[in-house]
This record gives C-alpha cells, structure tokens and sequence, in this order.
C-alpha cells in the first residue's frame, strides 16, 4: 500500500500542472484576441502551440492524479522547460515572474523524481 502522503503530493502537484495548462489556455486566448493581419500566421502558430500544451499538460495531470506512469515523463520535461524559461525571466524587472515560473515547476519536479513517487507509479522495486 502506498504512503498516502506521497499521494497526497501527487495530487498536489497533478494541481499545480493543472493550474499550469490553465495559464496555458489563457496565454492562447490572449493570442487569439490579439490576432492582426500583420502577423496572422505567427498569431495562429502560437495559439495553436499554447492550446495544445495546455490540453497535453491537463492530460497528464490527470493521468499523475490517477498514479499512471506514463505521465511522470512528459510532467517532468514540462517542469524543466518551465525552469528554463523562469531562468530567461530573471532579472531586476522580471525576477517575480521568474519567481513564480520556478517554484512550482521546482516543486512538481521534486516530488516527480522522489523514490516514493517510482514506488506508486511503477510499484515496488525487486530487492536485487
């Protein structure tokens, strides 16, 4: 049986991931209404990419709150690009941004990368 405050942090970090795509979304219908002719094919990429991250990231925030492995890969990577992007943000003007990009993206990493977190995703490991 596996610890339930490991899955009680799962489900936390499932959250933050949600929250994440949420953010997603809205950057993608901020896209969209800013759409201008000048720039039609950059607005409408953009929109694209940012909606299906979201839906992607949503997806396998779901699949981590229902303890499927295949989610840890594709939330960690999302985490460490999440990390390289706070790291572009840092700055005088821009350090809460960073800030706020960072500590979530640190948080869910952790507690993707914990041995306890393996155990429930991928069950106990053989003794030797």
């Amino acid at each position: 049986m596996a610890d339930p405050s490991i899955l009680r942090l799962l489900k936390v970090a499932a959250l933050i991931c949600l929250v994440e795509a949420a953010a997603l979304l809205v950057m993608a219908v901020v896209e969209i209404a800013s759409l201008d002719s000048n720039r039609l094919a950059v607005g409408l990429t953009t929109t694209v990419f940012f909606a299906v991250y979201a839906i992607g990231l949503a997806c396998c925030a779901l699949a981590l709150a229902r303890a499927r492995s295949w989610a840890r890969a594709p939330l960690l990577l999302a985490q460490l690009i999440q990390l390289g992007l706070a790291w572009s943000f840092f700055g005088s003007s821009t350090a809460l941004v960073a800030v706020l990009l960072a500590v979530p993206a640190v948080f869910v990493a952790v507690v993707l990368v914990l041995p306890a977190t393996a155990e429930v995703l991928y069950g106990p490991r053989d003794p030797g």
